[in-house]
C-alpha cells in the first residue's frame, strides 16, 4: 500500500518541485543561488542554513512573542543563569529551540530549574529562547509580496495529535493506537504523564509542537482569511521590505480571534518554506503539486524582481555543508532528548 504523500520521503515527494523551479529558474534568469533575493534582509534568505533568531530581529518586535538567543560559547551555568533571567521576566514554561530548527526537531520546553538542569547538557549550537503561550489556535499563512502587492496563498491550521480515552487504556497506548504515531512523538510525550488513564470519552491533547512531522495535520483552511487578519499579515512585515516570500507560524486564542487579527507571531520561515496547505488529506498527490509548483513559480518570480540585490552568498559547496551540518546536528540533539 502506498503512504499519503505527506509521508512520504522529502527526497522523494520534492524531487519533482525542484525540477520544477529549476526551470523557472532558467525562464526568470534566476541563479538556483539567486532565489535567496527574494527575501533578501535575510541570511541567504533562510534556505537552511541562516539564523532563525536574526531573522526575527528583522521585523517589528511588537508582533512576536518575547525572544532571546543562548549561544554556545557560553558555558552550561551561563546558559542556565540567562535562561533564568528570563525566566524571572516572563514566567514558566518557556521554549528553547534551535536557532536553525527545522520540522521540530530539538524542541525543549522547560516548566521548572529541575527541567532546565536536565535539557541544558543536551542541546548543541544556538538557541533560541521563547516565552511559551497558552494559545491553542495555531497556524501557518503563507505570504508573498510581488511588485510591491502584499498577498495571503495559503493558510493551514494545525490539528495537533489528541485522544479519546475509553477508560481503560493509559495516554501511552492511546497515543501509539493513533493513526499519526511515530517514534519521534517522544519530543512531547515525555512532557504529560503518559501512564495516565483518561476517563471514558475525555479529550486530551498531546502536542504542543505544530509540525506536520510531529504529528499534526494540516488542512487547507483559506476561509479563516478575512479583511482583519490580512491586514493584520500584511502589517507583520509592512516595514521589511527585504521579505517577500513565506510562511509565518501564528498563535491565537481562538478561531474568532484569529479571523479578528489578534494572533502573536511564533517564528517567520523564509525561502525554504513549504505551502503546507497542500498537506490537506482531502488534496490527492496531483493537487497537492499543483500548489507546491505554483509557489515554485511565485519564487522565482519574486526572486527575478530582486535580482540587482547585493547579498553575501557562499558559494554551493559551503552551502551544502552548512546544510549537512546543522542537519546532523539537529539529528543529534533530537537522538538525545529521546534517549
Amino acid at each position: 500500500m502506498i503512504k499519503p504523500y505527506e509521508f512520504w520521503s522529502p527526497r522523494v515527494f520534492e524531487a519533482p518541485f525542484y525540477a520544477y523551479l529549476g526551470a523557472q529558474c532558467l525562464l526568470n534568469g534566476v541563479g538556483i543561488k539567486g532565489l535567496a533575493k527574494a527575501n533578501y534582509c535575510m541570511d541567504h534568505g533562510e534556505i537552511g542554513i541562516g539564523s532563525k533568531y536574526e531573522s526575527q530581529m528583522a521585523f517589528n518586535q511588537e508582533y512576536f512573542l518575547p525572544t532571546s538567543l543562548v549561544e554556545s560559547s557560553l558555558s552550561n551555568d551561563q546558559k542556565r543563569d540567562f535562561i533564568l533571567a528570563f525566566v524571572e521576566e516572563h514566567g514558566y514554561p518557556v521554549i528553547l529551540k534551535s536557532d536553525v530548527g527545522c520540522v521540530g526537531k530539538g524542541i525543549v520546553k522547560i516548566s521548572s530549574q529541575a527541567d532546565l538542569d536536565e535539557k541544558i547538557p543536551l542541546l548543541l549550537g544556538n538557541y533560541i529562547l521563547q516565552k511559551f503561550t497558552p494559545y491553542p489556535y495555531e497556524c501557518g499563512v503563507f505570504y508573498i509580496r510581488e511588485k510591491g502587492v502584499p498577498k495571503i496563498t495559503g493558510i493551514n491550521k494545525k490539528h495537533f495529535p489528541t485522544v479519546v480515552g475509553n477508560g481503560t487504556d493509559n495516554l501511552l497506548t492511546l497515543a501509539k493506537n493513533h493513526e499519526r504515531y511515530t517514534h519521534h512523538w517522544h519530543s512531547f510525550l515525555q512532557y504529560i504523564d503518559v501512564d495516565r488513564v483518561p476517563e471514558k470519552d475525555e479529550s486530551v491533547r498531546l502536542s504542543f509542537i505544530g509540525s506536520h512531522t510531529l504529528g499534526c495535520k494540516f488542512t487547507d483552511d483559506m476561509y479563516l482569511l478575512t479583511p482583519e487578519l490580512e491586514q493584520a499579515v500584511f502589517d507583520v512585515f509592512a516595514d521589511q521590505p527585504g521579505f517577500n516570500f513565506g510562511r509565518v507560524d501564528v498563535k491565537a486564542e481562538s478561531e474568532e480571534a484569529l479571523k479578528q487579527g489578534k494572533f502573536v507571531v511564533i517564528e517567520v520561515n523564509g525561502v525554504a518554506s513549504l505551502p503546507t496547505h497542500m498537506f490537506d488529506p482531502k488534496f490527492n498527490v496531483f493537487q497537492a503539486y499543483k500548489i507546491f509548483f505554483e509557489h515554485g513559480k511565485y519564487l522565482a518570480k519574486i526572486a527575478k524582481e530582486h535580482k540587482q540585490q547585493a547579498m553575501d552568498l557562499l558559494p554551493y559547496k559551503q552551502i551544502m555543508e552548512r546544510v549537512k551540518t546543522n542537519q546532523q546536528m539537529l539529528d543529534k540533539v533530537h537522538d538525545q532528548l529521546k534517549s
